[in-house]
């Protein structure tokens, strides 16, 4: 049976974006103006989504949609029908249905929370056109951009914030013979459902942030405006929104020192060539900040990894290293020295070695020369009655290579703290490469690097992490460096049951890190006090409360200011 829609939309994609389709009657202004963007875009019409990035299911727009997408859906059961929310760059955050057969349909294209279905993506849909018209819409079969999803019919409608932008999108979709054109009546009613709550809820604080985000909408730099609970951002900021990025931009705007450089301040972000200019909002109810983002490259996230090194964005240059197959990574034990030496090689084969005894080297001076790297771990901690046999053979080493006789290299690790004045003088003979910050010094770099080791130590993706627990992870000063981080998300996955770690979950120390902000000495004994009333309590507020001979009203406020709350809402 002849398809007249995908006929037409074939026949639009053959004469390109300047010629012109006879489109009366078959199919309606708004189908033809997506078809278009999407060709536009050079969208695939054949694959699904592709696009996964981790969604903030504790946002704004998820608590105030959950409770009217979970009566809806126990009202649609049994009608074939499917809820989704997207977020305002189109990826779904919510999905609600009861049939597991169409559930396993969409799970097939990938209509799944996380994955990208704005019409960059994924072409004409119900999500994206909604967000991109924002309006209402009625999507039916070969309307759809992608063939995949010529089997489905979508109504959707966009949801604005109070302060009137559109922050995300609700869908109804059902198989085509089920549908009906009521769907669309019943997605503007569950969306206006969303806006009313959303403005039922807002606090005056957040009708601030949004009364600050309504100036940079239209702009052209992009442009987020964050407080400590809520982020948003125009069209071109969109690519910074996400929880890490708001862990890591939250705990570089509350470090810097605002008392010397007024109300504007230029940051730049570690790993990166970003800079970021940064103006603090002190007005009203509570301070937020507006930030603009420049020298974006094409490639780069707040996520994105600068190289396959494990800790990138912890390094510090100081010191140029001298050229000839010598290099010396310094660091606290436990800030990835061996990592981030290794990656400096990365694609060679490297033998990592210990200085312990005389008889090994000239074994490695054999396979150095066969050019295999060698990677000396720990040079502050060799005997004093080596230290000569060791300065000879890296000497030895770098002779080699400048004469051309050798093309491997020799990687060196060394805490400089810990180093003898003879250790410290070999070195800067030789020059240091890369030093590495402890993580306490550089607490930006934690989002990040919490990313990168679940990947590691959770290959199958089972487990995020919720943006209270993330800013736990900030705060907590990691004595233990990159080895106590890995530790502690080790034992997490292993020991977490659900998908979600949160911060009841964590060590009590970290779920009792204190602010990173010096607190005053009165505001330590406040703290210690309330955290041995609650230990003392079995973590019973009401009767720390009556311990510590406060209202309990007070004790929230209290555990909100030490951030003890332990509120998975806190970001």
């Amino acid at each position: 049976m002849p398809d007249l829609v995908r006929d037409l939309r074939h026949e639009l994609m053959r004469v390109g974006l300047r010629g012109d389709i006879e489109a009366d009657g078959v199919v309606p202004d708004l189908i033809v103006r997506s078809w278009r963007r999407s060709i536009s875009g050079s969208v695939p019409g054949d694959a699904p989504a592709a696009r996964y990035q981790e969604v903030d299911t504790d946002s704004l727009l998820c608590r105030a949609a959950a409770p009217i997408l979970d009566r809806w859906q126990a009202q649609l059961t049994d009608t074939g029908t499917t809820l989704l929310l997207s977020d305002r760059s189109g990826s779904i955050v919510m999905r609600r249905t009861s049939d597991s057969a169409v559930r396993r349909r969409l799970d097939r294209v990938h209509a799944v929370e996380g994955f990208d279905y704005s019409e960059d993506a994924v072409g004409t849909n119900g999500l994206g056109t909604s967000i991109a018209e924002k309006r209402a819409v009625y999507i039916s079969g070969s309307q759809h951009f992608n063939d995949l999803l010529a089997g489905l019919t979508c109504a959707a409608a966009s949801v604005s914030a109070p302060g009137g932008s559109v922050i995300g999108s609700i869908s109804l979709s059902a198989k085509n013979e089920q549908a009906n054109p009521l769907m669309l009546s019943l997605t503007r009613e569950i969306g206006q459902q969303i806006e009313e709550r959303l403005r039922s809820t807002s606090r005056p604080e957040d009708l601030a942030l949004a009364m600050s985000f309504m100036r940079y909408t239209n702009s052209q730099r992009p442009t987020v405006v964050m407080d400590h609970e809520s982020m948003l951002a125009n069209t071109p900021g969109l690519p910074y929104v996400n929880v890490t990025s708001h862990v890591m931009l939250w705990e570089l705007l509350r470090s810097h020192d605002w008392s010397s450089g007024g109300q504007v301040a230029e940051l730049t972000l570690a790993g990166t060539s970003l800079r970021v200019s940064a103006r603090r909002v002190v007005e009203g109810p509570r301070e937020h900040y507006v930030l603009h983002f420049d020298d974006l490259e094409a490639t780069w996230t707040p996520s994105a990894e600068p190289t396959a090194c494990l800790l990138p964005s912890g390094t510090v240059t100081r010191r140029p290293a001298r050229q000839g197959g010598v290099a010396v990574v310094a660091g606290a034990p436990g800030t990835g020295r061996a990592t981030l030496a290794e990656s400096l090689r990365s694609g060679c084969t490297i033998e990592s070695v210990a200085p312990t005894s005389g008889a090994y080297w000239e074994g490695w001076s054999a396979k150095l020369s066969e050019g295999v790297d060698l990677l000396i771990r720990d040079l502050d901690s060799i005997p004093a009655s080596e230290l000569v046999r060791v300065a000879k053979f890296i000497r030895t080493h770098l002779a080699e290579c400048q004469a051309g006789t050798r093309g491997s290299w020799l990687l060196v690790t060394v805490s400089l703290d810990s180093a003898s004045d003879e250790v410290r003088k070999l070195v800067d003979d030789l020059g240091v490469h890369t030093i590495l910050e402890p993580l306490a010094a550089t607490p930006e770099r934690i989002p990040g690097l919490v990313k990168r080791i679940l990947d590691r130590v959770d290959p199958h993706s089972r487990h995020t992490m919720s943006p209270a627990a993330l800013q736990s992870f900030v705060q907590w000063s990691w004595p233990g460096n990159i080895t106590e981080l890995v530790q502690v998300l080790t034992s997490l996955v292993s020991e977490v049951p659900g998908s979600v770690i949160q911060r009841r979950h964590l060590p009590q120390k970290l779920q009792q890190a204190p602010p990173r902000r010096p607190l005053t000495m009165l505001e330590s004994a406040e703290r210690d006090t309330i955290i041995r009333a609650l230990a003392a309590t079995d973590g019973n507020k009401s009767e720390a409360a009556d311990l510590l001979g406060i209202g309990r009203t007070t004790l929230y406020r209290r555990l909100k200011h030490f951030n003890l709350d332990g509120d998975e809402s806190s970001l």
